[in-house]
């Protein structure tokens, strides 16, 4: 009898020992996640504080910025103090890159005209030209941007901007900005699905948005067609 229940104890004192321990280890998951979800939850806050603070919502599946004018090959400009633009890329051209590792910019003093190429965004072996959406001449180049490529994905209306033109004349003011903007963005999401649906073979999502499955999945001539379509003009 005696040495059942010393068996006991001893299975009794393992136990409690599996528990403690199982505790500590509980306890040590616990400090540890805590800090990793309160750093979370300060990023998603400063994101949806820099999206309030620009006006960012979502028209059509695209994040649209409604005090932007935008360019026919999806790039938006804002007006900073002097009348200079600053120039990045639109939420519907980045939807073509999976993501960026590598930026050219034309460096600071290049004369550009309306078409021509003030960009070009990396991917792989693709790339993306981003063609300049007025004539001027490029002022200063996003260092952050050359040295962080991710920025123009992660960040393209804010930190992930390209380059800052002064514009030789205002005829950036006739192009989409507003309300006009925002039809243009519906118009151009309703697009992008007709043409992926119809000529690329692929169904639209539900609701009308953009359709999966990602641009740059569908092949090396699919994506070119939808690169020239939408930015590379």
């Amino acid at each position: 009898m005696t040495t059942i229940l010393g068996a006991i104890e001893l299975v009794a004192v393992f136990l409690a020992g599996l528990a403690a321990r199982a505790g500590i280890v509980l306890a040590l998951v616990i400090l540890l996640t805590i800090p990793v979800l309160l750093i979370a939850a300060m990023v998603r806050g400063a994101d949806e504080l820099k999206k309030r603070s620009l006006g960012l919502r979502e028209v059509a599946g695209l994040i649209f910025r409604p005090d932007a004018w935008y360019g026919a090959g999806h790039t938006w400009m804002t007006r900073l103090a002097g009348g200079s633009l600053r120039v990045g890329l639109d939420a519907l051209a980045l939807r073509l890159m999976p993501t960026v590792n590598a930026v050219d910019l034309k460096p600071a003093g290049t004369r550009v005209s309306r078409g021509s190429t003030v960009a070009t965004l990396h991917a792989g072996a693709r790339s993306l030209a981003v063609r300049s959406p007025v004539d001027g001449v490029v002022v200063a180049v996003n260092a952050a941007a050359l040295r962080d490529p991710g920025l123009v994905k992660s960040d393209g209306y804010g930190r992930g901007w390209l380059v800052t033109v002064a514009p030789a004349d205002l005829a950036f003011a006739s192009l989409p900005h507003g309300s006009g903007a925002e039809q243009f963005l519906r118009e151009e999401s309703a697009r992008w699905n007709h043409l992926v649906e119809g000529r690329l073979g692929y169904a639209a999502a539900d609701g009308g948005e953009l359709v999966a499955p990602a641009p740059w999945l569908l092949g090396d001539e699919g994506w070119r067609e939808l690169a020239n379509a939408f930015v590379d003009r």
